[in-house]
């Protein structure tokens, strides 16, 4: 048996008659080809399951499972091996069979080993040329995943963007004609920054009249704690707030909540 690296490719000669099974394998291992040998389906799964094949070769007629049983199980479990039927010669409606059951071609018996060879050099062309095909479709699927993510990416860069331009015109409105309140004004301003970070609500704190503590001024769209509860320490490290205040630096929390001074 040839190595793998100097193969022109690798068989598995499936026949129930071990002379013919063994006659194909010496002469494609001639040929330059590395080859092992089965005679029934039992075999073949295992040799399938362990080790990876271009072709096969199958003979139409064996005990148990024959050729084309065993051709649909393999196009099911491993579609991307070839196989080539055996058949007699002038076995028409078995050679049209094959086909169907979806073989890629087949050799008819007894075997002229100079057509073999034609037949076996065609096939493994094919599998040559499908593996290209589909190494070449995932690369371009995988580009065209990548430069989706990309465009995604840009799509949403700009939409905040233009979230962030429409808020900053907001408050520019804001300023040139200021709301009847500083409540009203506190309103607009979390509207502005709900809309522009896409937030399911938001708050804004003011410090009490000592400086200590962060008191709730406004709120929307977030629940907050009545009375004493309504109240964060400045300095209290487990409290992202008031690490925002002690810092001056935006926060985001475990919850994906954004906290800025």
């Amino acid at each position: 048996m040839k190595s793998a690296k100097q193969s022109r490719g690798k068989i598995l000669v499936i026949d129930d008659e071990e002379s013919v099974g063994k006659l194909l394998l010496q002469w494609l291992d001639s040929e330059g080809y590395e080859v092992a040998y089965a005679q029934d389906a039992c075999q073949v799964a295992g040799y399938l399951e362990q080790e990876t094949f271009d072709l096969v070769t199958l003979d139409i007629m064996m005990p148990g499972m024959d050729g084309l049983e065993l051709l649909g199980w393999m196009r099911q479990n491993f579609p991307d091996i070839g196989g080539i039927m055996a058949t007699a010669l002038g076995n028409l409606d078995t050679v049209l069979a094959a086909m169907r059951a979806g073989a890629i071609n087949y050799m008819v018996k007894p075997f002229n080993m100079d057509l073999v060879s034609e037949e076996i050099a065609r096939g493994m062309e094919r599998q040559r040329l499908v593996a290209e095909n589909r190494a070449h479709q995932q690369e371009l699927e995988e580009k065209v995943a990548e430069r989706t993510r990309e465009l995604d990416a840009a799509y949403k860069q700009l939409k905040k963007k233009v979230r962030e331009l429409e808020g900053r015109d907001r408050l520019v409105q804001l300023q040139m004609a200021p709301p009847r309140s500083w409540r009203e004004a506190n309103g607009e301003i979390l509207r502005v920054v709900e809309q522009v970070i896409e937030g399911e609500g938001a708050a804004i704190f003011r410090r009490d009249a000592g400086g200590g503590y962060l008191m709730v001024g406004k709120q929307l769209g977030v629940a907050v704690p009545e009375g004493e509860e309504r109240r964060i320490v400045i300095d209290e490290e487990n409290e992202l707030v008031g690490q925002v205040f002690q810092t001056g630096e935006s926060r985001t929390g475990a919850g994906g909540e954004v906290v800025a001074p």
